[in-house]
């Protein structure tokens, strides 16, 4: 039986209202305290999703198949916000979303989180704010498909890619990792001739421009 904890009494005249969080929820809320207090401007976030879309991209990893999403930190509103794009339930607009670290990992929807430093300098910052924003006010949309050939369109890897090597002013620090798709499961993919192009989310793990600040095993985590 999982134990409870009262963290919040709140009185209304001779009657308390009581609010219980579970060992888990405690637990997340104190990890999700010590991400905040761990990422800066330029920082790339990472969570891994228990949806049935995140197996799906974890399964193009060849390494590293713990996280199924990213973004990017920046200053928006006076504050902290996660910039990405992702499409499904959760977006069916498929528009880039700026949000709240909070909402960005959210549990239990989440399992792992992880924040890697790319210590980009105050101007390269600039310019990462404003290619982002540019990208926003073009209405860029989700990119069902996965094609890396139709930039009003684009995926969470893609995105955030695009964006530093724009403020690094230097497209050719990523190269896409190719996929046969020849009788694949994938039919949605945009590929030509069975060979499919793609920037898989350990892209970042193992590049020598990304220092991993840390990593996050949420309550639910189960290794696959």
């Amino acid at each position: 039986m999982k134990k409870y904890f009262v963290i919040l009494i709140l009185f209304s005249g001779c009657k308390q209202k009581v609010k219980y969080f579970t060992n888990e929820e405690k637990i997340y809320s104190l990890q999700l305290d010590s991400i905040k207090q761990t990422i800066t401007q330029g920082d790339i976030v990472f969570r891994g999703g228990t949806d049935i879309e995140s197996d799906i991209i974890r399964e193009f990893s060849k390494t590293d198949k713990l996280f199924s999403h990213c973004g990017i930190v920046v200053k928006k509103d006076s504050s902290l916000k996660v910039v990405h794009i992702l499409g499904g339930y959760t977006n069916t607009s498929g528009s880039i979303l700026y949000q709240p670290i909070d909402s960005f990992l959210s549990y239990p929807n989440n399992e792992s989180a992880g924040v890697y430093a790319t210590n980009l300098l105050p101007p390269q910052i600039n310019k990462l704010n404003y290619f982002l924003d540019s990208l926003s006010k073009a209405d860029v949309r989700f990119d069902i498909k996965f094609n890396l050939f139709t930039k009003n369109k684009l995926y969470c890897t893609e995105l955030v890619i695009d964006a530093f090597s724009y403020a690094k002013n230097d497209t050719t620090i990523f190269k896409p990792t190719t996929y046969n798709l020849a009788n694949t499961k994938y039919f949605f993919l945009a590929n030509k001739k069975n060979d499919f192009l793609f920037y898989p989310i350990d892209v970042f793990q193992h590049n020598n421009l990304f220092i991993e600040k840390r990593k996050w095993y949420f309550p639910n985590y189960s290794k696959n």
